[in-house]
């Protein structure tokens, strides 16, 4: 859910699978920020049963398990955009027979119509290009009465990082982020409804400025979404350090994020 400079879609889900790819054996070990969306995501199901379960973006397949045992599903598709994620993924959760992983776009889902019980999502959508043709892909692929349940970063997700650049040089340095009220207007413009909503700070702490920015590199998470994944000169990259070194709390280096806790239904009885 981000807005990217002059680049062609295929070219950044491209780059976008590579990026992944090359994290998808580091994620695990740097993903303390994201157990703790997916923990809170994962208390927040809105059903206690169901069928067909989509993990949406699911990465090493954090959910896959407690998603599978909590649900009792009959069907767990996992999907990702990685092939080197669902590697991981499918290594880990070998003995779940029922689970099927695929690799494929969000925003092109090779999913027949009323498919899943739920669609669930844990930091993923932000990848997206077209919030609208995602949200309108969920709809389509959820059966009436059914969820679409999802975590995505919000605007003003790690300005700590904007503050560190700002005055070294003109250039974005992290993705801008969708607005949670833009966000509900494409949820409602799907077709969906809107059952429940949560905007959460979620502020993180680190020991050196190089570990924060470790913590998004090595789970996939790039700056800046540029065709080029230019190398940054080492006279820059000190620079940045030392502005972001000025930041330090008592805590450590902070790095936070705005979280958007969403919980939507395909609404019954809608003649289609």
């Amino acid at each position: 859910m981000l807005i990217t400079p002059d680049i062609s879609a295929l070219s950044y889900k491209r780059q976008l699978a590579k990026r992944f790819d090359r994290a998808s054996r580091t994620y695990d070990s740097y993903a303390d920020f994201q157990k703790i969306v997916l923990d809170r995501l994962l208390a927040m199901l809105p059903l206690n049963q169901a069928d067909v379960v989509l993990d949406l973006g699911t990465g090493t397949g954090q959910a896959l398990g407690v998603l599978s045992e909590q649900l009792n599903t009959a069907c767990n598709i996992a999907l990702d955009l990685s092939p080197q994620m669902l590697t991981v993924a499918s290594e880990r959760y070998s003995f779940l027979s029922n689970t099927y992983y695929v690799c494929a776009d969000a925003e092109r889902l090779p999913l027949r119509d009323k498919l899943c019980d739920l669609v669930f999502s844990s930091l993923a959508i932000q990848w997206c290009l077209n919030p609208l043709d995602l949200f309108k892909e969920l709809y389509r692929i959820t059966k009436p009465g059914g969820y679409v349940l999802f975590s995505t970063l919000s605007q003003g997700s790690m300005p700590e990082i904007s503050q560190a650049w700002l005055g070294l040089d003109n250039e974005d340095h992290v993705h801008q982020y969708m607005a949670p009220e833009t966000l509900m207007d494409c949820i409602k413009s799907s077709g969906l409804n809107l059952s429940s909503s949560l905007l959460s700070d979620i502020p993180m702490w680190f020991d050196t400025p190089e570990s924060a920015i470790y913590s998004l590199k090595k789970v996939g998470a790039s700056l800046i979404a540029s065709d080029g994944e230019k190398a940054m000169s080492p006279s820059k990259w000190k620079a940045f350090l030392y502005e972001y070194e000025k930041q330090r709390h008592e805590l450590g280096i902070p790095l936070s994020y705005q979280v958007s806790f969403v919980v939507a239904q395909r609404p019954f009885g809608i003649q289609e």
